[in-house]
């Protein structure tokens, strides 16, 4: 299963429909001001790096994980092609281990794997920022995008997946995309700080 998985994007990603160049997502460029001014990032599921390489040219120290070993090499690729660093890593989420109270952000777009939510969670410095936006159930009227419930949020779920964290922004239902009209949930949320 995992080996069709990596097989899937590596396919989706030898074609033109995840260029790195097709810009950063949204939800995260009207967030910046919430992000520290530097420190460590996680980009989980990169894919191309679109992300990643949004905040590495901002000078953070980015980390990003995908499956796909073309997706991860064509990050390098696009990184190197700029001028910038990013620690590209093939690896399965289901089973490879980051290390706890590592990074001052979290990004997680357009993939969902609910029982990585803990961790997500512990990963996270004291006082660091998870960025977290993917597709709902109401998905499913566009024709476009995943059909399956584990891959999508039901309605007001996301907050609950990560309630050690203080919600900063919350938001839910139609945003505009490339390929249209998409039903999505956005969250941005704070480890607390260690009490002194």
């Amino acid at each position: 299963m995992i080996n069709d998985t990596a097989a899937f994007w590596d396919e989706r990603y030898r074609t033109q429909e995840a260029v790195p160049e097709r810009g950063p997502a949204a939800f995260l460029v009207e967030n910046l001001g919430l992000l520290p001014p530097r420190g460590d990032v996680l980009d989980i599921a990169m894919g191309s790096g679109r992300n990643a390489l949004f905040l590495a040219a901002r000078g953070y120290d980015v980390t990003g994980i995908d499956i796909s070993p073309v997706a991860a090499e064509r990050c390098r690729e696009q990184a190197a092609r700029l001028g910038l660093h990013i620690s590209a890593i093939c690896a399965d989420l289901t089973s490879y281990r980051l290390p706890e109270a590592a990074f001052d952000v979290i990004l997680n777009f357009y993939y969902l794997q609910r029982d990585l939510c803990p961790r997500i969670e512990k990963m996270l410095r004291p006082g660091g920022l998870l960025v977290f936006e993917t597709f709902t159930t109401e998905q499913r009227r566009q024709g476009w995008g995943p059909t399956q419930d584990g891959h999508l949020l039901r309605p007001g779920e996301l907050p609950s997946l990560f309630p050690g964290l203080e919600q900063l922004l919350y938001r839910e239902g139609i945003a505009e995309s490339e390929r249209g009209k998409k039903h999505v949930a956005g969250l941005v949320a704070r480890r607390p700080d260690l009490a002194p």
